[in-house]
């Protein structure tokens, strides 16, 4: 999910300078993207489509019944993760949709994807658990650029998802950056910068807004509240 704003917002140098001392101003609707826990309703076009199982089981747990396990961006976990949202964000470019998922462990401890969902321009409705797997982290894209949307950083929706979960997290934007959401320390971490991942073509790098190399929960809120 991605913070929306009312009208299209350049964010230039002089921006990034300003806001850096004073926080960024935006519209007082300001509504944001939504990333759905499984069984919700996503708020904006809720149906969603599966892209494809990443998943041999077939069974599927209800969420309260899923165990969760300590996530950590690196190894395996990491090369997954990067492997499976490279594809994603061509996806999302092509669909203009966000898209998203789960990474966990199954029962041999080894690293499984869930299936992956498509939602909307401005959600996604998470996945059911396959039975026996372990979840690290949930994972999704910010879809497409678009002077409508903050999309260059997590919100604190993304945060708050993840933290009921009991899980960490991993967004990929429209520039190709990669961002954690560390649900246990309450902060988002980029782990690579722009062009790290694939990047949508219509990108402006100038609409990035007040991008950090980390965030916490209350740093994303003064920011959406301002």
């Amino acid at each position: 999910m991605k913070t929306s704003l009312s009208g299209p917002t350049s964010f230039g140098p002089l921006f990034l300078v300003v806001t850096a001392l004073a926080g960024c101003e935006v519209p007082s609707d300001t509504q944001t993207r939504q990333t759905n826990v499984p069984g919700q309703t996503a708020s904006t076009n809720g149906r969603t489509e599966q892209t494809g199982s990443l998943s041999s089981a077939p069974v599927l747990a209800s969420y309260s019944d899923v165990p969760t396990a300590e996530s950590s961006p690196s190894g395996a976990e990491l090369a997954a993760v990067r492997s499976v949202l490279t594809r994603l964000q061509y996806d999302s470019f092509a669909a203009n949709a966000e898209h998203c998922g789960y990474i966990g462990l199954n029962e041999a401890g080894q690293i499984m994807l869930t299936p992956i969902n498509r939602g909307s321009e401005a959600s996604c409705e998470l996945p059911q658990i396959p039975a026996g797997m372990t979840l690290l982290a949930s994972l999704h894209t910010h879809g497409t650029y678009s002077p409508y949307y903050a999309s260059e950083f997590p919100t604190s929706d993304d945060m708050l998802s993840d933290m009921a979960q009991n899980v960490d997290g991993y967004i990929s934007t429209p520039g190709g950056r990669l961002w954690h959401v560390d649900s246990d320390t309450r902060t988002v971490r980029q782990l690579c910068g722009r062009g790290c991942l694939p990047q949508d073509p219509d990108y402006r790098p100038e609409d990035d807004g007040p991008v950090e190399p980390m965030f916490t929960l209350a740093d994303l809120r003064r920011w959406e509240q301002s």
